[in-house]
């Protein structure tokens, strides 16, 4: 019994004309640095427009989830969804009623993080230390967490505006960088078409 192996499959190589898609790079490279220019100059509305989107959005969201589980009443694990629906709209009724109050959780939660993430990097660097060479950099990495974490339960206000403006600039190179990209794309020649 032989058996013949199959033909061997054909790929085809699609080229792509980046050249006619210059524009659209160029429109993503403006929109990403208006929106880090304004990140910037107004971090504290920036951070309040995201928590109110963030509230709006789990209003919607536990809506959805309300009017789903009570569509799906008789199938099993209906309660779970219209819990979670339950609880997405009461936080986002309370995303909406204290803002700063949010803003405040949000970085009282990323101190916490911190606090676990330098705790877990200087035990690795004690538990190593005699194994690898180069445990230097993870004492560092850890004391620079804790140092942040400590700063951000001290002024978390501070923090977030940071954390904002650190954005901003972040949006802002992006969008040059994808100006420069479409710039450059804009002087390639054009592929004829096939």
């Amino acid at each position: 019994m032989s058996t013949t192996p199959p033909p061997p499959t054909r790929v085809e190589v699609t080229t792509v004309d980046l050249h006619r898609t210059w524009g659209w790079v160029l429109a993503f490279g403006i929109a990403a640095v208006i929106a880090g220019l304004i990140t910037v100059v107004w971090p504290g509305r920036t951070v309040m427009v995201l928590v109110i989107v963030l509230g709006v959005f789990l209003l919607f969201a536990g809506t959805v989830e309300v009017g789903w589980s009570l569509a799906e009443r008789g199938v099993p694990g209906w309660g779970i969804i219209l819990f979670r629906g339950i609880v997405d709209i009461v936080t986002g009724i309370i995303v909406l009623a204290w803002p700063d109050v949010t803003v405040f959780a949000l970085a009282l939660l990323l101190a916490a993080w911190l606090f676990v993430y330098a705790a877990m990097t200087l035990w690795y660097a004690y538990r190593h230390r005699n194994e690898r060479p180069n445990t230097g950099h993870f004492v560092l990495k850890g004391v620079a967490a804790l140092v942040v974490a400590v700063i951000t339960v001290a002024w978390p206000s501070i923090t977030v505006l940071v954390v904002a403006l650190v954005i901003g600039i972040e949006l802002i190179f992006f969008g040059a960088m994808l100006i420069a990209l479409a710039l450059t794309l804009r002087r390639q020649p054009a592929r004829p078409a096939v």
